[in-house]
């Protein structure tokens, strides 16, 4: 069975690095929203319109993955309810797994993070990451909490192996 896994974290809190190690484990697909974002929007202005575009995008490419029994990575904010009340409903249409995982920091590390260049397509800075600090909904399902100043291999094998996926490849 396919697994939807959803990210959910501000900027800054290590959603990209923690989507490319457990796809690499998975052998599965990242969709990566700020990716989608600069591929639709070459002249970006994150208006409400733009990034209901780059949503939409992102679950069409989901349901294809997931039609082909791909495992996908959602890797976007996620903050609110809603958001990932529409991936996991998704999921239960494509008869797929999921599996929420909320990234965290403390603010300090965040900062240092946004100060200097990262991976991933973001365009985040401090401003945007202060601007949506306290915007977060508590997850309404069972979800892994991942602090990653840490060390974030014991959390992606975690994740793999909820996915059904073990070190000697997909579980049963």
């Amino acid at each position: 069975m396919a697994v939807l896994v959803v990210l959910s974290g501000l900027p800054g809190t290590g959603k990209t690095t923690f989507a490319a190690l457990l796809a690499a484990r998975l052998g599965g697909r990242v969709l990566e929203s700020d990716a989608i974002r600069r591929e639709l929007f070459p002249r970006r202005r994150y208006t409400r319109r733009e990034s209901g575009a780059v949503f939409a995008a992102v679950r069409e490419r989901a349901e294809a993955a997931l039609a082909e029994r791909a495992d996908v990575i959602i890797d976007a904010t996620s903050l609110r309810e809603w958001e990932r009340r529409g991936f996991r409903e998704l999921a239960s249409r494509r008869g797929a797994g999921v599996l929420g995982v909320r990234l965290t920091a403390p603010a300090a590390v965040v900062r240092e993070r946004l100060r200097v260049g990262r991976a991933g397509a973001s365009e985040a800075d401090v401003g945007v990451y202060e601007r949506m600090r306290g915007s977060e909904e508590p997850f309404a399902t069972p979800c892994i909490q991942v602090d990653s100043r840490y060390c974030t291999e014991a959390s992606v094998a975690l994740a793999a192996a909820l996915c059904g996926n073990d070190e000697t490849g997909r579980g049963a």
